[in-house]
């Protein structure tokens, strides 16, 4: 669950996203890669602005995470798109961990203790509800191939 707290914590840091939302995405995937090398089969078909997009989805969701039914027509493509590349609950740890460290390297002193509890907490938040769509969508698949 969301707190009150986080949310103002989170939405605080938008002009940091927006002004480095780029940065921190390139340097998760370099920390994701490097840390869980498997992981880089599930990024062989991904478009070569793969870091945007991802900073994108972050930024709308910072900025938007007082209101999220906003985000719902993205989340289910972001969804769909999992579904298609076999992404595994387990691949959210491995992406929280790469993008804790990417926001803590590019940030430095920006990045408090404040900050990164709230970020924790928003992110598994948002694969959490992610994980739940993309149960769902399998399901759906599963039960259209018998």
């Amino acid at each position: 669950m969301l707190t009150e707290q986080v949310k103002t914590v989170i939405k605080s840091t938008a002009p940091l996203l927006r002004e480095h939302g780029d940065a921190i995405a390139v340097r998760t995937y370099d920390i994701l890669f490097e840390k869980y090398p498997q992981t880089k089969l599930l990024f062989s078909k991904a478009p070569k602005n793969q870091a945007h997009k991802l900073a994108t989805v972050i930024i709308d969701y910072c900025e938007n995470i007082d209101n999220l039914p906003v985000l719902s027509e993205k989340l289910d493509t972001v969804a769909l798109r999992h579904v298609k590349m076999d992404v595994h609950p387990g691949h959210y740890t491995m992406m929280g961990h790469a993008l804790m460290q990417g926001i803590k390297e590019v940030l430095q002193n920006e990045a408090t203790d404040e900050i990164m509890i709230a970020w924790k907490t928003a992110y598994y938040y948002l694969a959490d509800q992610l994980i739940e769509r993309e149960r769902a969508l399998s399901t759906r698949k599963t039960a259209a191939q018998v």
